[in-house]
């Protein structure tokens, strides 16, 4: 048998506990049970994501596709009411110009939100329950282990990795996983490793969860998020998404602070959104980093990495493209090996397509942003969007692309091909007309 198989039985640490590292456990395990192998697989997941507020709180906005629900549901991965906070077909793209409401494109494109943590103190205990949570019980039902410890160093000997805390010896391992996020300390403990592995590239973003009275949640805001293109230099773009109780709040930029997020909920365009005369508190508030490149060498012999510490869509999907590398780290390392070949020949090529699709997205927010900096185009677009949502028998071109983009429901390069589409250039281009001579607002 090659050195470089799993043997049997075999020892797997996975170094993070959100989906990266769930999906792996339990893609892993399953496959494992399908060639009749034993393995002993161990999650290293510090955090409690059944704690509310920070404690629990894994720093994302939480929206899923529903083409993933589906895709998981034909894994046997059927997520339950109470990891659901609430189902979104729509919503409102607010502008300088003024806004527009974008229907999903079909039921296959409408997406739900979930906590990733505990959410906001309270949500728990109204039978809630978190997403990565629940897929943490999902892998443990499959046969993982969980240990609340946090690896502080890896080392090689005699041709196994060798995991470490500051006390001591952890575990000796036929496979380490990296699974952990761009915001984890993990990412030292493989830098520090001599296979040449680099942490991808980041920026940092602003979250807050904002609490209202019980029904003004799906009274104001109903099943919609809304979304904010605002010709604010700092700020690529926000939106509001609609949970339960709180309203969270996601703003892409640069200079992010606590004074930058009240100066944007302080924007006319902003308050005209929220639900009039109501007060509302900020219940937290954090300013994570998000993964917005790739690892160059997400992999050597023995030690895979994915999800944020390796490669994961630009922007939006995060929780899609850690259920496509965990899956193809699984199968590569159940069915093929852990050798450097071995992941350079299948796991990479799914890590690489994900890259590439993120350069069609990177050329599509480009354009984005040149739509929301100059009123002439961002009037245009929003006249042509109006007028697609009004129209039933319309292709809605544009409407397509802007729900894709935003939702993830889309790769970006399919979202790409639609935007070179002749027809609805000419549209935009008879809208800019129209009003450059006055005839349209």
């Amino acid at each position: 048998m090659d050195s470089l198989e799993l043997p049997d039985p075999s020892d797997i640490a996975v170094i993070g506990g959100g989906p990266a590292g769930t999906f792996f456990s339990i893609f892993a395990l399953q496959m494992a049970r399908m060639v009749d192998k034993n393995l002993n697989l161990t999650i290293y997941e510090p955090k409690d994501f059944a704690g509310e507020g920070p404690s629990g709180c894994n720093r994302c906005g939480g929206v899923v596709s529903e083409l993933l629900v589906q895709t998981l549901a034909v894994e046997g991965i059927n997520l339950p009411e109470s990891v659901v906070q609430r189902g979104i077909n729509s919503y409102r793209l607010h502008t300088a110009k003024g806004s527009v409401y974008i229907k999903a494109p079909s039921n296959e494109h409408s997406i739900a939100t979930v906590y990733r943590g505990g959410g906001p103190k309270g949500v728990v205990a109204e039978g809630k329950q978190s997403f990565d949570g629940f897929l943490l019980d999902l892998a443990k039902r499959e046969g993982a282990s969980l240990r609340r410890e946090k690896v502080s160093r890896v080392e090689e000997k005699n041709g196994r990795p060798m995991l470490y805390t500051r006390d001591g010896l952890l575990q000796k391992a036929d496979l380490v996983v990296g699974a952990f996020g761009v915001n984890s300390p993990s990412a030292r403990v493989f830098r520090d490793c001599d296979f040449g592995y680099s942490p991808p590239k980041t920026i940092k973003t602003a979250i807050a969860e904002i609490e209202f009275k019980r029904d003004i949640i799906p009274e104001h805001f109903g099943n919609s998020i809304h979304l904010f293109l605002l010709p604010e230099r700092d700020i690529k773009f926000a939106a509001l998404i609609p949970k339960q109780t709180h309203l969270t709040l996601c703003v892409l930029g640069k200079n992010m602070s606590k004074s930058r997020v009240s100066d944007f909920l302080s924007h006319p365009v902003v308050k005209g959104a929220m639900p009039p005369g109501e007060r509302y508190e900020l219940s937290c508030t954090c300013f994570p980093k998000m993964n917005v490149g790739a690892s160059p060498r997400p992999y050597t012999a023995r030690i895979v990495m994915w999800g944020d510490a390796g490669s994961t869509r630009l922007f939006k999907d995060g929780i899609g493209a850690a259920y496509r590398t965990g899956k193809a780290a699984a199968s590569t390392a159940m069915f093929h090996g852990v050798g450097r070949r071995h992941f350079a020949d299948t796991f990479y090529k799914v890590h690489r397509s994900i890259v590439i699709d993120n350069w069609f997205g990177r050329y599509l927010f480009f354009i984005t942003g040149l739509y929301k900096k100059h009123g002439l185009m961002t009037s245009g677009m929003l006249n042509v969007v109006e007028d697609e949502q009004k129209d039933p028998e319309s292709r809605r071109r544009l409407s397509y692309i802007l729900w894709n983009m935003f939702t993830g429901s889309e790769r970006y390069k399919t979202i790409f091909l639609k935007a070179v589409d002749l027809p609805m250039h000419l549209d935009l281009w008879k809208e800019f007309a129209g009003i450059l001579s006055g005839r349209r607002p």
